[in-house]
């Protein structure tokens, strides 16, 4: 009886930590909709100077934008009829008062378009536009709601910020950077906007500060961060050094930095290397099939913090999880024993580190991966029809200009990776015998939706909202999650 007890006691406990965990915050009537089209996609576009909510229904006809205060009410709604699509790749968004504007470009970015939602008229414009001759698309960025296309000119070696100003008119800001030079990873000093638009060309990533990331994704060798008003591009093409990139989006002065990597007395053609930016810090590790080494330096004055270094023949004492393996031929996931055969799998193609803040604690995975060529490539849904601006598209390049969250979120999937997991304190010092908990994505998958209609996952001040939509009856919702 005193177990029986003990175990209801204990179930109470965990449905009421699951009910905090995530709540309904909100649900609302499709009620613009008359149409029986279904819906394409939606796109929340987040005021971050009031907290307004704007979330954007489009089906293959119309969009249906409903605008919410911070205490999720509605506020304002207008529908738009589709015109043109062309455009089938949205970069992000920008306000200016009680106008919305949505920015697309077609599949390879050379025309851009700005689709507008006037609450207070209840309008509906879209103006195309060209970036000024010599430009070409590296990738886009928003701060205080002011939204910049990020380009580079391979002929003069400078780099832009181009806006929509309030008036509806294309503005650049070019990039004193013609004195700076960057090592590639053959030592040899080049110009910023190599690395930026090298020959295979792809657009990089970015990512959202303590959002779970796979280490697919961190593997890559230039990521974007945006901190406080600085957008951070690091480059870790070199393997001998972490290199920064910093440009203040307030004054607009650029800077570089530069960070050690471990591991620098061996030969760089027998090492992988990887770095990560998080709070004010940097995690910068290497590893050979021999040993492994992990650095965290102060991000400001690059001033050592803690070293955790483990060989092939020794435990990995700084783990707090096993070495896992996940995905594969078998799609499955195993545990490794030997950190001989986790350095040999992180090696055997790309590496990467993550770091999550969690109130006192940091969680770093720590790991690598291989492509995977029979896979196939990873979707999120397409777009309908913004102002006719969109339409339907593998939504791979929509999150990863638009919707950071959303990317990370979908990039746990298809996955082949060897990881580990370790906990630290704000001392960066290991916490051991811990187990790691579940981040904010394992709690959003495991939480049932509604359906798969209008899915989409964003950040929301400090906490995360998943969206989905009942077509049956014309409901859309949102849930809060938090860690």
């Amino acid at each position: 009886m005193k177990k029986n007890c003990i175990y209801i006691l204990f179930l109470i406990g965990f449905m009421c930590n699951s009910l905090f965990a995530q709540t309904e915050i909100a649900s609302f009537k499709n009620f613009l909709k008359e149409n029986s089209t279904d819906i394409k996609d939606v796109i929340p576009v987040v005021n971050t100077k009031n907290n307004d909510l704007a979330i954007l229904i489009a089906d293959a006809k119309n969009v249906y934008a409903y605008k919410f205060n911070d205490e999720f009410k509605l506020t304002g709604q207008l529908s738009s009829e589709t015109k043109k699509r062309k455009y089938k790749i949205l970069l992000g968004s920008s306000i200016y008062g009680n106008d919305y504007k949505i920015f697309l470009t077609n599949k390879s970015n050379t025309q851009f378009a700005a689709v507008s939602f006037s609450f207070n008229d209840k309008k509906n414009t879209v103006k195309e536009f060209l970036l000024p001759s010599g430009q070409t698309f590296i990738q886009t960025i928003s701060l205080k709601n002011k939204f910049y296309i990020i380009s580079g000119n391979k002929i003069n070696g400078n780099v832009y910020l181009n806006y929509i100003n309030e008036d509806g008119n294309l503005q650049y800001i070019p990039l004193d950077i013609s004195e700076l030079r960057l090592l590639n990873e053959k030592n040899k000093k080049v110009r910023v906007v190599d690395l930026l638009l090298p020959f295979n060309y792809s657009p990089i990533k970015k990512f959202e500060e303590n959002t779970p990331n796979s280490i697919e994704s961190v593997s890559e060798t230039a990521k974007m961060y945006l901190k406080d008003d600085n957008l951070i591009i690091s480059f870790d093409n070199n393997k001998n050094i972490t290199q920064l990139f910093t440009v203040n989006l307030t004054n607009y002065k650029v800077s570089t930095t530069t960070f050690n990597k471990p591991l620098s007395n061996i030969k760089s053609g027998r090492k992988k290397t990887n770095s990560f930016i998080f709070d004010n810090k940097i995690a910068v590790v290497a590893a050979t099939k021999d040993v492994l080494s992990m650095y965290i330096l102060d991000l400001a004055s690059g001033n050592f913090i803690k070293e955790y270094a483990a060989s092939k023949d020794e435990e990995i004492l700084f783990k707090n999880s096993p070495i896992i393996q996940k995905g594969g031929f078998y799609n499955g996931y195993r545990e490794l024993e030997k950190t001989k055969k986790f350095l040999r799998k992180i090696t055997a193609g790309k590496i990467g580190v993550s770091v999550i803040k969690n109130k006192n604690t940091y969680l770093v995975t720590l790991g690598g991966y291989v492509e995977q060529r029979t896979a196939a490539p990873m979707m999120m849904g397409g777009f309908g029809g913004i102002g006719g601006a969109i339409a339907s598209v593998g939504s791979v390049n929509v999150n990863l200009f638009f919707n950071p969250t959303m990317f990370a979120y979908n990039s746990f999937t298809n996955t082949k990776s060897t990881q580990i997991e370790s906990l630290f304190d704000t001392n960066f010092d290991h916490i051991k015998d811990t187990e790691v908990p579940k981040n904010i994505f394992d709690k959003i998958k495991s939480t049932p939706k509604k359906s798969d209609i209008g899915y989409t996952i964003f950040k929301y001040k400090d906490f995360y909202i998943r969206s989905d939509y009942t077509p049956s009856n014309k409901t859309y919702h949102l849930r809060k999650f938090t860690r």
